[in-house]
């Protein structure tokens, strides 16, 4: 009778034993990737709920590298960097840019994208690149409260105003007015607002501040980062920039003026 129950104690172990590998293999043939699907058309999801867009599709063509299945994990972007230390996600591919701030809590791939901020002017401010920008005395800076741009003005402008309102809409209002004379946000943002008001607002593309884009990994993930550098380095040779260039420069030139290439570069 003992015999037969260390029997079957021996069966249960090994079942379970098999039963965990396999869920540790299947766990390792998934490469969960963490966005927030808010930005189009970099991270959206379509109207079936389906995540989409430019980060999807390089989250993708990354797994196919690594032959690895990819679950996009749709989280908000402040807790995208917590979920990667808790190890819910492997890997944040969603716009995230790179930092020093952030270096200290997490590992970055090298540049893969690049964000530029622009500049919405009034058209009664005079202004018609950075330079003048920065260099003319007293220019009226507006922005959401916290913006990363306010500080960009207040360390290089001179002797600048600053006008910080609650969001986006109401420092657009603003500069529409006439009561601000600039507002430097993100390439998408400056001109949905020169659109919304095009008598009174123009764009200038010229980069006002300039943010490289990484993927971000656990800081003791030094395989996984030497493998996306690789797919970072081929992603011309892959034909990944070709299949972004196909299904979203029309978009892009939409909703910014400029095409995919205008993110592949600093200038």
């Amino acid at each position: 009778m003992k015999k037969k129950i260390v029997i079957v104690l021996l069966i249960t172990i090994l079942v379970l034993s098999l039963s965990a590998c396999k869920s540790e293999e299947k766990k390792s043939d998934v490469l969960r990737v963490g966005m927030e699907l808010k930005w189009p058309p970099f991270e959206m999801a379509n109207t079936d709920g389906k995540a989409e867009g430019i980060s999807v599709l390089i989250a993708e063509e990354l797994g196919k590298y690594l032959g690895k299945e990819v679950e996009i994990v749709d989280l908000s972007f402040g807790s995208l960097i917590p979920a990667l230390e808790t190890e819910k996600i492997d890997i944040i591919i969603g716009s995230m840019g790179i930092t020093e701030e952030r270096k200290q809590k997490i590992e970055f791939s090298d540049p893969y994208m690049y964000f530029k901020l622009i500049t919405a002017v009034n058209k009664d401010s005079g202004i018609t690149n950075v330079e003048e920008l920065f260099s003319k005395e007293g220019v009226r800076f507006v922005a959401p409260k916290s913006f990363s741009s306010l500080d960009l003005a207040r360390n290089k402008a001179n002797n600048p105003q600053i006008l910080e309102f609650d969001d986006k809409a109401t420092a657009s209002l603003e500069l529409a007015n006439g009561n601000a004379d600039a507002f430097i946000v993100d390439a998408v943002t400056a001109v949905s607002v020169a659109r919304t008001y095009p008598d009174k607002i123009d764009v200038i593309y010229e980069p006002a501040d300039v943010s490289p884009i990484g993927m971000g990994m656990r800081k003791d993930d030094a395989e996984l980062k030497e493998k996306v550098n690789e797919f970072i380095s081929k992603m011309d040779e892959l034909g990944v920039n070709d299949k972004i260039r196909e299904q979203y420069d029309d978009i892009l030139q939409e909703k910014v003026g400029k095409g995919y290439e205008f993110y592949l570069n600093e200038k």
